[in-house]
């Protein structure tokens, strides 16, 4: 092998660990903070709409339903922030998430769900990277 394929070879595979790393990070980081307060998470939930509002969205803040429509119950669906993960490209585009529902900001602010969950960013990075190195070689 030549040295320029050997740092091809090597600079493909360091990309291929980024975006294991970001995109792992980002969902552990959204996990935690939809740990409901009840399985040692700070999410609290009533009907579960708070929890149902989360919304991801790539380059531009998410929108959408921010009212309960009736009091129904709700159930989170983990699938909508990890289908746009997967269309995510971590090197050029910013991943939002963000709770829509009308009384998210007053509830984070009482709970702190969503901000004890990133203050534990670099431990997801570290174990996600970890993970990436393992998986990718």
């Amino acid at each position: 092998m030549s040295f320029q394929s050997d740092v091809k070879k090597w600079s493909e595979k360091a990309l291929k660990r980024y975006r294991a790393t970001a995109k792992t990070a980002v969902q552990e980081v959204v996990a935690e903070a939809q740990t409901p307060r009840g399985k040692s998470g700070r999410m609290p939930i009533k009907t579960g709409f708070l929890q149902h509002s989360l919304v991801a969205a790539i380059g531009n803040v998410p929108y959408g339903e921010s009212k309960n429509p009736g009091n129904m119950a709700f159930t989170y669906d983990p699938s909508s922030v990890s289908a746009t993960l997967l269309r995510w490209n971590p090197e050029k585009e910013t991943f939002y998430a963000a709770y829509v529902a009308q009384y998210a900001i007053p509830m984070e602010y009482r709970y702190g769900f969503l901000r004890g969950a990133v203050e534990n960013w670099d431990q997801h990075v570290a174990k996600a990277a970890k993970e990436a190195e393992r998986r990718i070689r």
